[in-house]
C-alpha cells in the first residue's frame, strides 16, 4: 500500500506580486513547464503513484492544464476549497485565546 501525496497548492501568493493575479503558482513555468509538472515527474520517478492536489484560489485552472493526469503514470486527484486567504504564521500555544 502506498501513502498519497498531498499538494497544497491553494493559497493566494501575494509575495509573487502580479505574477500570480491570474494563474496560480502552482502554474508559473520554471525551465519552460509549469512547477506542478516539475512536481509530478518527481513523484513518479520516486515511484508515487497518488497525487491530491488541494486547491483553493484558481484551482480550477491548475486541473484544467494538467489534463489526464494518465500521461504521468499517476493518480492524481483533486480537492477544492473555498477562496483563500493570504497565509499567517499560526500563534504559538501560549497566545492563543482559551
Amino acid at each position: 500500500m502506498t501513502l498519497p501525496v498531498a499538494i497544497l497548492a491553494g493559497g493566494l501568493a501575494t509575495r509573487l506580486g502580479a505574477l500570480t493575479a491570474a494563474r496560480p503558482k502552482s502554474l508559473l513555468d520554471v525551465a519552460d513547464q509549469p512547477f506542478a509538472v516539475h512536481q509530478l515527474d518527481l513523484l513518479r520517478r520516486h515511484g508515487l503513484r497518488e497525487v491530491v492536489f488541494c486547491l483553493g484560489h484558481l484551482g480550477e485552472q491548475v486541473e484544467a492544464a494538467l489534463g489526464d493526469p494518465r500521461a504521468w503514470g499517476l493518480r492524481v486527484s483533486y480537492s477544492h476549497d473555498g477562496p483563500r486567504r493570504a497565509a499567517r504564521p499560526t500563534a504559538a500555544p501560549a497566545e492563543r485565546p482559551a
